[in-house]
């Protein structure tokens, strides 16, 4: 989600901001990805035990790559909050589940209107503007980055391999990718 405000933002006259790294999003999205995201996302689970809870969303996070149990529980420890349950504590995601209403309720026609939205955005950014893509992406695809580099004004795109939906910019390799766009530092 913050990659299709940034590209609102981005493309907006006189927008402040000076570079935009969109990390595996476009102005087109699969609709496979957005049904995958949307069979878990907003769902009431519950879980007896912290770690319980961050073995599930390794589960659904799994596209992300390879993680060491750290780096795991980096990314994932502040979505769980405790929550009273019928038997005592029990876990919870801390996320308004009404963010799951959009990927079960849009219909072919409004998700057509908003790619050609999107493209008008994305297309009146000036800032230069890095699409990252993991390899095994599910959500944004080559062709789809391929369109953005031509109709886009200042585009340049990676690929990262090893992951789907979407790099999380933990491993050094994709913190170099980011720091290298922003600051033109290895």
């Amino acid at each position: 989600m913050g990659g299709l405000i940034g590209m609102g933002l981005a493309g907006l006259p006189k927008s402040p901001v000076r570079k935009l790294l969109l990390n595996d999003v476009g102005p087109r999205i699969a609709a496979s990805a957005v049904e995958r995201i949307g069979a878990y996302l907003g769902l009431p689970v519950r879980f007896k035990t912290f770690e319980e809870g961050l073995a599930y969303l390794q589960t659904i996070s799994a596209s992300f790559g390879r993680h060491t149990p750290a780096q795991w529980r980096e990314l994932n420890g502040a979505i769980l909050k405790p929550v009273q349950g019928a038997e005592g504590l029990e876990w919870g995601l801390h996320y308004d589940p009404a963010m799951a209403l959009p990927f079960r309720e849009t219909t072919p026609e409004q998700v057509s209107a908003g790619e050609v939205a999107l493209w008008h955005m994305f297309e009146a950014i000036q800032a230069p503007t890095l699409v990252v893509r993991g390899a095994q992406s599910d959500l944004l695809t080559r062709e789809t980055v391929a369109e953005m580099v031509a109709r886009g004004r200042n585009v340049s795109a990676v690929e990262v391999p090893d992951v789907g939906h979407a790099p999380t910019f933990i491993d050094p390799a994709q913190v170099a990718i980011a720091r290298q766009f922003f600051l033109g530092a290895p």
